[in-house]
């Protein structure tokens, strides 16, 4: 299985963290570096045409990773699973807006534009949904009561906004993998 992970705002991809490393368990896992000051527009392209290039069987994003997780899996018929994930990326990158620094030290500027142009997260597609109910940055229970009643949702008592139980959820992803193969017939 060909997974492709996407970080979150003000992250990188890094094939030596610790997600990616569990990850890798149940799967290949690829990604790439997004810039998130760029346009949505140029975002999906390159996500999409990433997908394409590396047959990618199964999306897995966190935070705004997992909001576009959903977007790129939803348009192009692949599974996918949100860790997190930003449900409105308006709202949640309003605080981001102007200039600052990654997690890694990169200096960023993110516009009132680029944050404008984001819809809500996507009621379609097949994904399955994972949030920390301790999550600091953005509401677990908004995500549950906006997602619940489209996706299957699962719930972790604590954590946080880096999603600490990952280790648990491997089998659950493995499973809504292979029951997604019946719903695409992968």
């Amino acid at each position: 299985m060909n997974i492709l992970y996407i970080h979150g705002f003000g992250s990188q991809f890094d094939e030596t963290s610790d997600k990616i490393n569990l990850l890798n368990t149940i799967g290949s896992v690829v990604g790439i570096t997004i810039d998130y000051t760029k346009s949505s527009e140029s975002i999906e392209k390159a996500l999409k045409e990433f997908s394409s290039q590396e047959s990618i069987d199964l999306i897995v994003g966190t935070s705004l990773g997992g909001y576009w997780a959903n977007r790129i899996g939803s348009k192009i018929g692949v599974p996918f699973v949100s860790i997190n994930p930003a449900i409105s990326p308006k709202t949640s990158l309003a605080k981001y807006v102007g200039q600052g620094i990654t997690y890694f030290g990169e200096p960023y500027l993110l516009t009132k534009e680029v944050i404008e142009n984001y819809s809500d997260f996507l009621l379609e597609g097949c994904g399955l949904i994972l949030v920390d109910l301790a999550d600091e940055v953005l509401s677990a229970d908004k995500t549950i009561e906006m997602l619940g009643s489209r996706f299957g949702v699962m719930s972790f008592e604590g954590g946080n906004h880096r999603f600490a139980h990952l280790q648990e959820s491997l089998g659950e992803i493995k499973n809504f993998y292979h029951i997604s193969e019946l719903v695409y017939g992968l």
